[in-house]
Parts: C-alpha cells; sequence; structure tokens
C-alpha cells in the first residue's frame, strides 16, 4: 500500500503541535499521561559531584550577595553525593535553624501516632486536648487531625503575639511595635490556650479566615496544635518524642531544639538591613527545630525509599504516599521563580511541578529549602544563615530570594531535578491558546485518517 505524504506530513505537524502544547501545560496536568515521551525527563546523576564550573557559579554568587554562610547537598538514591560549604562556616556539622521544614517532622511525628492506632485522623483534635478548638462563627464544625495537617483547618497563619513567643522577642523592640512580653517564657499550652480557648485572653474570630474544611490556607499556628498534641499523646516534650522516634534511628545526630547543644557549630544569624547583615545572637525560641544539611538527607533518603533507612521503617509505605496525597491544589509562579512551580499541598509536604515534594523554612536570620524526587530518587536541600524576615516584602526579601532561586536552578537542573528548559516559562499563554484548536485539529484527523483507512480497505478487497 503507497503511504499518503500529505496525510503523513499532517500527522507529524499535529502531533509536534501536540506535544509542545503538552509541554506548556503543568506537569501534575492528566494530559501529559498520554504524551510523557514527548517531554524533556530529568536525566539520573551520574557523578558523585555537582559540577566545578557550577561551584564556581555558586561562589561567585555567594561574594556578589554577601551571603555569610550557604550549605548545599545533593541525594541520590540512598547517598548524600554532594555537600558543600559556602562562606564563612563551612564545616560539615554546622547547624541552622530550618523554619518551616520542620512541618515535615512534626507531621511525621503525627502519622506516627496514627499508624500505632492513638489517634484517627478524622477525630476532632478537641477530643485529646485540655480545651475546645472552635471557629465561634462555626462553633458546630470539628476542626478535625487531617484539617490541621493539610492546613485547611481555617485557622490564620498566625496567632497573636506568635512570633514574640517563638522568638523570645529578643528582636522586637527594634524591628515591630507589637513587642509582648508576657508571651515570652509561657508554655505551649498556655499559650495556645489564651488565643483559642473560649474565655482565652486573645480567643477572637479574627484567628480564624473560613469554615473548617472548606477551603486552603497555610496557618503556623495549626502546626503549633499538632506539636501540643503529639506532647499531650505521647507524654513527652517534642524534643523527647523526635529523639527517640525520629532523629536516633535515622542518624540525625545534630538536630534537635536546644540551642545550646551545639554551641561551637551553630550558624550565627543574619538579618538583611540596607543592604547589609546585621550578626544577631544565636537563639534558643519555643519549638524551634535546628539541623544540618548532612541529616536532612538522611530524611530525604528515607522519604524517597518507602519510609525506610537502613533496615529502619520510619512510616508505612503507604502512609508516605498519603503524605504526598495531595489535599489542596493551585498552580501559582509567585514565590517558586522559573522551572519549579507550587502546585497544592499534601500532610507536610508541599507539591511541585515535575514530580517534586518537599519544604521551605523561613526564620530570624535563616532560610532553607528540601526538596524530593521519588521517582528519579533524587534530592536538594539549601541551607542560609541569613533573612530578612524582620522586612518581610523589602527590597533585601526579594534579593535573597532571587539569590535562593538562581542556586536552587543551578545545582537541580545540573543534577537532573529539573529540566533544562520549560515550555511553560518560554510561552506560559502557549496552553490556552492552543490546546483547545489542537485537540480539535487531532481529533478530526484521527477520524479523517480512519475513515481513509476503512475505504481503502474496502477498495482492496473489491479489487481482490
Amino acid at each position: 500500500m503507497a503511504i499518503n505524504v500529505k496525510s503523513t506530513f499532517v500527522g507529524i505537524a499535529l502531533l509536534v503541535l501536540f506535544s509542545i502544547t503538552a509541554m506548556s501545560l503543568p506537569v501534575s496536568s492528566g494530559l501529559l499521561i498520554e504524551v510523557c515521551l514527548a517531554l524533556p525527563q530529568p536525566r539520573a546523576i551520574d557523578t558523585e559531584i555537582v559540577s566545578s564550573s557550577i561551584d564556581e557559579e555558586i561562589q561567585r554568587l555567594v561574594i556578589d550577595e554577601k551571603i555569610p554562610s550557604l550549605y548545599l547537598g545533593v541525594v541520590s538514591s540512598n547517598e548524600l553525593v554532594w555537600v558543600r560549604g559556602f562562606g564563612e562556616q563551612i564545616s560539615n556539622d554546622t547547624v541552622f535553624l530550618i523554619g518551616s521544614i520542620q512541618k515535615v517532622l512534626v507531621a511525621i511525628s503525627i502519622l506516627q501516632l496514627y499508624e500505632k492506632g492513638e489517634i484517627d485522623l478524622n477525630d476532632d483534635v478537641s477530643d485529646y486536648l485540655p480545651f475546645t478548638v472552635r471557629n465561634p462563627n462555626f462553633p458546630n464544625v470539628s476542626v478535625t487531625i487531617f484539617m490541621l495537617l493539610a492546613h485547611r483547618s481555617g485557622l490564620a497563619q498566625m496567632l497573636p503575639h506568635e512570633f514574640c513567643y517563638d522568638w523570645e522577642g529578643l528582636y522586637y523592640p527594634d524591628f515591630d511595635g507589637t513587642y509582648y512580653p508576657q508571651a515570652i517564657g509561657i508554655t505551649l499550652g498556655e499559650f495556645l490556650t489564651e488565643r483559642l480557648a473560649p474565655g482565652g485572653s486573645y480567643c477572637s474570630s479574627r484567628n480564624w479566615i473560613f469554615e473548617p474544611g472548606t477551603d486552603w490556607s497555610y496557618s503556623n499556628s495549626g502546626y503549633k496544635l499538632l506539636m501540643f498534641l503529639l506532647e499531650t499523646i505521647s507524654n513527652q516534650t517534642i524534643s523527647e518524642y523526635m529523639k527517640q522516634y525520629i532523629f536516633e534511628p535515622l542518624r540525625m545526630q545534630n538536630t534537635g531544639f536546644n540551642a545550646s547543644d551545639y554551641t561551637g557549630h551553630h550558624a550565627i544569624p543574619h538579618t538583611r538591613v540596607a543592604d547589609s547583615n546585621i550578626a544577631l545572637p544565636v537563639w534558643n525560641g519555643q519549638y524551634m527545630m535546628r539541623s544540618t544539611v548532612s541529616d536532612l538527607g538522611h530524611l530525604i533518603i528515607t522519604l524517597m525509599n518507602e519510609g525506610q533507612f537502613d533496615g529502619f521503617q520510619l512510616l508505612q509505605q503507604d502512609t508516605i504516599v498519603m503524605m504526598r496525597e495531595r489535599t489542596h491544589s493551585q498552580f501559582s509562579d509567585i514565590y517558586l521563580e522559573k522551572e519549579l512551580r507550587s502546585e497544592g499541598y499534601g500532610l507536610g509536604l508541599e507539591i511541585f511541578s515535575h514530580g517534586i515534594f518537599g519544604h521551605g523554612g523561613s526564620t530570624i536570620g535563616f532560610t532553607g529549602l528540601l526538596y524530593f524526587n521519588p521517582t528519579t530518587k533524587l534530592g536538594y536541600i539549601m541551607l542560609i544563615n541569613v533573612n530578612s524576615i524582620l522586612l518581610g516584602g523589602s527590597e533585601e526579601w526579594q534579593d535573597l530570594s532571587r539569590f535562593r532561586a538562581e542556586v536552587r536552578n543551578l545545582v537541580m537542573i545540573n543534577v537532573g531535578l529539573l529540566p533544562p528548559f520549560d515550555f511553560h516559562d518560554m510561552f506560559p499563554w502557549l496552553s490556552s491558546i492552543v490546546l483547545v484548536p489542537t485537540v480539535i485539529c487531532v481529533t478530526v484527523y484521527v477520524g479523517w485518517y480512519l475513515r481513509k483507512r476503512r475505504l481503502m480497505k474496502h477498495t482492496q478487497s473489491i479489487i481482490d
């Protein structure tokens, strides 16, 4: 049977158009399942170090952007294959505060209680606490443990004086007029009771932003409740619990909450003001976790290998999968520039484009990133000891955000966690303009081609 050159050319052209359209869509789109071969696939790491040119470029950026200390790590399968320190404090055991990366470990702790049968994720959190947690506008709606893990409780991001409580009030006289010394030194239970329990000094509908379970909003407050829940059920401090059930089994020897445990190898925090880094005292804080790139590498290894680390089962495989299941969808390019886009949230894990999961962290003097892809078995960690959170949204804040994104992309593209280019960023309008006509054209072409094949077969049968 002769080949119809014209129809073949039309088919190829439509296939190319369809592939370009698919590559302009978010990776999570179900359409990509059909055209995955057309996508630029992440390549597995084929060397134990990032290329020397990347090292040199990062060193240049650290100097140009006046970064005091930067620590990076890359994980491949079961091994931390690349660790680099840049700047002033570059010892392998240098400890950094990790900010909200801590939420990953809080979620793991709560899910361990779930696996032991001590809680159900759909339970009302009030069933386990000495006070009732309710949105005053919806007093008959329960706030469940699942809602707290997924940021669907409706709690505001911050409760009154939360920063002052967390940061011991050390910096507020200079940077914020809401300095409230009464919040310093009280227990977590006392802090939450005052702000959430009926009759509490700061219990108010302003602490809530929507009916529990109906929407999504990132909430530090919700994870404070989870930490208090963990201590109440386990009858241990969060430090004792995590040391026994997470840090020691995963050999996270330089991870904990007490700053005094790391005297001599704790990174000095800095805040960026008017293009200058102001050194701050190392502070203990309340329930503030600190760690190293190497220790967080062990955590990534565990999460990428279905909860296993060197024979220890941190969580069951089904639970690890549940952590990665989408509880909220979003498609945003606002905070994560270029190739990496936030696409939703699971249980203690953010969901990103390109099959990546992880979490970011930001607190006074420190910022961090933790990413991993369970399919390619690649992970990335960044810890920095300068931040401008005291002047959030400022030019200094934006400069540091751009620095983090640039270093992140250099390393993650080099090792294969991100593709070398992204059609979504090159042509962000492409999907909306091209998708619909492409689908119509492909459908019409396939119908025409199949009809022509049937006619040709019918004609051939008559000839025969």
